[in-house]
Formats: structure tokens, C-alpha cells, sequence
């Protein structure tokens, strides 16, 4: 991460790198995950160089090309670059399928935040309840950097209010995003503000969760799928899945509709 980048600069960046490396190590094919904008690059510079790119997680959609931003406009455009795509599920399959891509170019594989937690997920990691009371925060969608020294003043007045909970914040690499949980957050005794953890550790720690408010994607699935409730601070998600649990509420990025919940 460097301050202040910017979409353009990081892709364009991306693909100068990608591109090298491509032509060095010259693949059979190029395997991408998720809807990162590496990802799109990774695409993009294997289309150039006239190889196969699989495409893992896909056909995920929320229906705004701009929210999640800029995730739902790189999963949309990896699309037709990608020679074939593994998706989580026949919702997935289908949302591919309305894009106008072959069934034959479509797995579906399951999800691969569920194979990781059935792999990482030793006894130590079950859902216990523990004291003190725990919630996680991790807030970094670069659509929501606008509403997020708001949402941190939510959460430092939750913290201020309820001393005996203690507040997780492993915090993106983003300096931004960084800046603003230290500037909200970081004088009050019971949050603790940490560099991103391994995931086994951020697993283990979010297992032990009363709470999780995140905007992230993969976060509010995990948590589901550790039966921890999720206070989703996005106003639309592409994982229906634990909205339909009852575990993922959406929060929207409105500090006063975050308040209420």
C-alpha cells in the first residue's frame, strides 16, 4: 500500500509488474481469487500475453457496478477474460450464466472460505463464549473511507459507554484507514489496535466474538460460518448467505442508522 494511491496508478502498476513476470517465468495458465484489483490486473495482463486465466470465487454480483467499489466492476470485467470460472454455488453459476458465459466454461467448487475454515478450524477455534466481552471492527471498503470517521465515533462512544467490552480493530495496511481508527480510537483503554494478523490467529480471534462490525466481504462470511452475529456496515452485500442466517444485518455506512442498530 502506498498513501494516497489511487485506482489508476495501483493497476497500472499491477500490470507493468504482471506483465513481467509473465514473460519471464512464461505459465500454462494463471489462477486468480476473489475481485481485488489485482485480480482484474492479473486478468488483464494474462489476456495480453495470450493465456489462460482461471478464475476462482466467481460470478459473485451485487447488482451496483459501484458498490462494492471497485470490486463489483473488477469481478464484472474479469468475466470475459477468464477461460474458466469456479464459483461458490449455482447462485454464482447462474449470475455467470446471465453475463453471458458458457456453462461449459463454469465449476462449481463451494466456497473456498469454508474449505479454509474446515482446514484451519482445529478444536481451539470452536465459537466459545468468553469474557470479558469481545467485538471485532474491521473497516477498510474504500467506498465507505467517507463515512468512516463517522462510524469510528459510533464506535469510540459504544467503547466509551460499555468500558467492560473489550474492542478488536486489526487494522488494514490502507495509511487512511489506519489514521482514522488511531485518531478515534486509539486513546481508549479497552480497544486494542493491531497490524493484520495470521489468519489462523484472526480466525481463532474472531471465533471468540460477541460482535463483528466489518464492511468486508470475506469477514461477514467467515463470521457467519463461526456463528458469529455481523453488524455489516454496507448498505447491500453480494453474500446473501448469512443475511438469510439471520447472523449478517446490514448497518449501511449512515452513522445514524449504524447508531440504531
Amino acid at each position: 500500500m502506498r498513501p494516497g494511491q489511487s485506482l489508476g496508478r495501483l493497476t497500472a502498476r499491477l500490470l507493468v509488474k504482471l506483465e513481467s513476470a509473465l514473460v519471464a517465468t512464461a505459465p500454462n495458465l494463471v489462477i486468480g481469487h476473489g475481485d481485488t484489483t489485482s485480480c482484474l490486473a492479473a486478468a488483464m495482463a494474462s489476456f495480453y500475453q495470450k493465456i489462460p486465466f482461471f478464475h476462482v470465487e466467481a460470478g459473485l454480483r451485487s447488482g451496483k457496478l459501484n458498490a462494492p467499489y471497485p470490486e463489483e466492476f473488477n469481478r464484472r470485467s474479469v468475466a470475459p477474460l477468464a477461460t474458466h470460472h469456479f464459483a461458490n454455488s449455482t447462485r454464482e453459476r447462474e449470475n455467470l450464466l446471465a453475463d453471458g458465459i458458457d456453462e461449459r466454461k463454469i465449476t462449481v467448487t463451494g466456497s473456498t472460505i469454508e474449505d479454509a475454515l474446515y482446514h484451519l478450524k482445529p478444536p481451539d477455534l470452536r465459537p466459545v463464549r468468553s469474557r470479558p466481552r469481545n467485538v471485532m471492527v474491521t473497516l477498510h471498503r474504500r467506498e465507505g473511507l467517507q463515512a468512516l470517521d463517522a462510524i469510528l465515533e459510533e464506535v469510540a462512544l459504544a467503547a466509551e459507554m460499555r468500558p467492560e467490552i473489550h474492542f478488536l480493530c486489526p487494522l488494514h495496511p490502507n495509511p487512511a484507514v489506519r489514521f482514522a481508527f488511531h485518531c478515534a480510537l486509539g486513546a481508549l483503554p479497552n480497544v486494542s489496535l493491531t497490524d493484520p494478523m495470521p489468519y489462523a490467529n484472526f480466525l481463532n480471534a474472531l471465533s471468540r466474538a460477541d460482535l463483528v462490525i466489518t464492511d468486508s466481504g470475506g469477514v461477514q462470511e467467515e463470521a457467519a460460518l463461526l456463528c458469529r452475529p455481523v453488524l455489516l456496515a454496507r448498505d447491500e452485500t453480494e453474500r446473501s448467505d448469512g443475511i438469510k442466517s439471520g447472523l449478517v444485518a446490514l448497518g449501511s455506512r449512515e452513522p445514524k442508522v449504524f447508531r440504531s442498530r
